[in-house]
């Protein structure tokens, strides 16, 4: 006899084809008639997840809600998930997935002292490899999920041992066929369902209910299951939940087969995770600068009850961005109107965190990061509108340190410099700008060279031309092929989730060109050589920056385009001198092997942070980014980062619910200005995953530069750093 255990749900978008107002309506419909089956039905039992939708209603249906907690006390309204949201799972990085967890976990244990174990993402597009080692480390025994659906991806059970690379396990459950139904009549999906039950397992689950727009179960849905409980031939229909499913199937753990990052679940909807570029580019800053704010909060304050209070507002700031982790938000899916108050969100997360960092000390430089910090400071420090004249830098000590006048942000008498530093972990020191008496030069020999057709310093090369990079050397190996590094526009007719295919094949529109504009040198060194080239991609205008730091080799690429192209992809494909050896990619909390597909297609994947090429003669190319999220590699070797599309904002595929009422009123995603800042790392020996994550990291976090100096030679206004984080500066940068 095979137990199908009926989860009654109800899965509500807050934010999809429409804006979170009408999300917080229908949390209030859907739970009102959740609970209205629970009092009708005795049996029936109700599922519902997110800590938000809960929230909604606490504030704005007291009684309702009061309902609710008599429910979960008598066992008929389980809570499942524990997260604030229904997060898209590929693009929060650790910190972030850890946070949808916390706070999640929080709130239910608060409101209804329960702590839910079994993780519930039934509508996300897809789920890194790293996720298991996450969700062990807040407590979680499972993981329920529909997609990949069988179609995309098959699995050696629909009910088994998820494993990460850090040897995490949970319980991971498909739903199938799907978590949502339509109709009274069930008996089509009961079977469907029944069918997916796992082998040797006596127990599989079938979800129902109305859903996308909240609804939930009907009575129609309740009593044909009263009415069918034993009509089906080796069935047995039961009102349960998640929890009560893997409570009954947990007694087969070790029979169950195993799926680790060799199977991955990630291959849902590539199309997520190259449209809407603001908004990724956006949540990720946030993220970082809150988690940057958090170290600071732990080194910097030393009062336990500053800290506790400093940590509540560091906990609001996380509100907006857990819920801006939503799917249908972070994955692009949503419409255009919805994500004016997602930006505001997003921004005022960003201010608060910005608050909490600036407000509390008044130093100069300071790394709140687990590891030191060795590189190029940048800042603009403030001289009361008075010319550069003969300033200089120096340590504490008056050793001068080394430095370099770049462009300012202003034209209006501000000066913009950066310096070589190294700043040990949670730690902070001082630099003197200083315009006493002159003091000698310090001593700096720089290796740099520059022209309007290369970079080069002593372990890097880097070849240009009017069509992007033509070629870069490390210690003098050539590491691109043919095509160098380009961008490209590519057809794209597909919809904003890319639901019928999962690589970018379609002819290519454009090239990047630069023909009617020459390279530029803006810097000349001694510390950092930059050179600069505008052209146009289509209709859409772009800027290429190339710098290069004395002594390193590393390579930063910044580009910065005003995007202007319907139904199109932008991609920056890097040809490599040979087929790869092996490809890393970053994901949150660790990484993953990948592998050209058999058939040599270019099937696109989510990532984060890096992706690493190993060539066949052992040297190893990296790209360090926080602002790309979609890749693939081709069989010719070109390794392409799809950077922005441009669908019908909030499109399907042909045939899929498309309704056009007036033709030529479409919303186009990605359009207008947007930023990408990679760093090209090379070298014959091995990129570590730690060192690639530490280089990702800093970009996102770098040291916070304070300017607290009134006439900037003078000691800083209030507070100088406590003693125990002075320390001797070191400025031996590249020596």
């Amino acid at each position: 006899m095979l137990t199908v255990h009926m989860i009654g749900n109800a899965h509500l978008d807050p934010v999809w084809l429409w804006r979170w107002q009408q999300g917080a309506d229908e949390a209030l419909a859907s739970f009102r008639s959740a609970a209205d089956r629970c009092d009708e039905y005795p049996d029936f039992i109700y599922t519902r997840g997110e800590a938000w939708l809960y929230h909604v209603v606490e504030r704005l249906d007291p009684a309702l809600f009061a309902r609710i907690r008599r429910l979960v006390e008598r066992g008929q309204w389980r809570i499942a998930g524990g997260q604030v949201i229904q997060p898209d799972a590929n693009l929060p990085p650790a910190q972030g997935w850890r946070r949808q967890l916390r706070h999640g976990q929080r709130y239910f244990m608060e409101r209804f002292g329960v702590k839910p174990t079994i993780a519930y993402n039934v509508d996300t597009f897809g789920h890194p490899a790293t996720l298991p080692d996450i969700l062990v480390g807040a407590g979680c025994v499972g993981y329920v999920f529909h997609r990949p659906t069988p179609l995309q991806v098959q699995l050696p059970a629909n009910v088994f041992r998820w494993r990460g690379p850090g040897g995490g396990e949970v319980l991971g459950m498909r739903i199938v066929p799907a978590y949502v139904t339509f109709g009274a009549h069930l008996e089509e999906h009961i079977n469907a369902a029944a069918a997916a039950a796992t082998p040797g397992l006596n127990d599989v689950m079938c979800f129902y209910g109305v859903g996308n727009h909240g609804g939930g179960p009907t009575k129609a849905h309740i009593e044909y299951i009263y009415a069918h409980r034993h009509a089906f031939a080796g069935l047995e229909l039961r009102f349960s939940s998640p929890d009560r499913f893997y409570d009954a199937v947990r007694p087969a753990w070790e029979r169950l087969p195993v799926v680790s990052a060799d199977l991955e679940l990630q291959h849902t909807f590539p199309g997520c995770y190259s449209v809407m570029h603001d908004i990724k580019q956006r949540q990720a800053r946030a993220e970082h600068v809150l988690d940057q704010a958090e170290r600071v909060i732990d080194t910097l304050v030393p009062d336990a009850t500053t800290r506790a209070h400093l940590h509540t507002q560091l906990d609001t700031a996380w509100d907006d961005l857990l819920f801006t982790q939503f799917h249908d938000i972070l994955a692009g899916a949503a419409i255009g109107t919805a994500y004016e108050s997602v930006r505001a969100m997003q921004r005022r997360a960003l201010i608060r965190g910005d608050e909490l960092i600036y407000n509390e000390q008044q130093i100069v430089v300071l790394n709140p990061d687990e590891e030191a910090w060795t590189g190029l400071i940048e800042a603009e420090p403030t001289t009361d509108l008075d010319s550069w004249g003969e300033r200089w830098l120096s340590d504490q000590e008056g050793n001068p340190i080394p430095f370099q006048r770049v462009q300012p942000e202003s034209h209006l008498m501000i000066h913009r410099i950066i310096f070589p530093l190294t700043v040990p972990a949670k730690q902070a020191g001082l630099v003197l700008l200083r315009n006493d008496a002159l003091h000698p030069p310090a001593a700096f020999s720089s290796d740099l060279d520059v022209s309007e057709r290369h970079l080069r310093n002593k372990r890097l090369r880097v070849d240009v031309s009017q069509r992007g990079i033509e070629q870069v050397w490390v210690d003098g190996h050539p590491l691109l092929g043919d095509a160098g590094i380009r961008l490209l526009l590519r057809a794209d007719g597909t919809d904003t989730w890319v639901m019928n295919t999962d690589a970018f094949t379609q002819p290519v529109l454009d090239t990047f060109s630069g023909v009617r504009e020459q390279w530029a040198v803006d810097e000349m060194g001694p510390l950092r050589a930059r050179i600069r080239l505008d052209g146009w991609l289509g209709h859409s205008r772009v800027r290429w920056t190339l710098s290069l730091a004395h002594d390193t080799p590393s390579l930063n690429i910044a580009l910065d385009l005003l995007f202007a192209e319907h139904l199109a992809l932008l991609q920056m494909p890097v040809h490599l001198i040979d087929a790869p050896h092996a490809w890393r990619d970053g994901l949150a909390l660790g990484a993953v092997e990948r592998r050209l597909d058999p058939q040599g297609r270019p099937v696109e994947w989510p990532l984060q942070r890096w992706s690493k090429m190993t060539l066949a003669d052992g040297y190893e190319l990296a790209l360090v980014t926080n602002d790309a999220f979609s890749l693939s590699l081709s069989a010719d070797n070109h390794w392409q980062w799809t950077l922005l599309r441009s669908p019908r904002a909030a499109s399907v595929s042909d045939g899929w619910g498309r309704d056009v009422f007036l033709p030529g009123h479409d919303r186009y995603t990605d359009q207008g200005e947007h930023h990408f800042a990679f760093q090209l790392q090379a070298g014959s020996t091995r990129l570590s995953d730690s060192a690639l994550d530490r280089a990702a990291r800093q970009m996102a976090q770098p040291p916070i530069v304070f300017d607290r100096y009134e006439g900037l030679n003078r000691p800083p206004w209030g507070a100088v750093p406590p003693p125990h984080l002075r320390r001797p500066l070191e400025t031996n940068f590249g020596e």
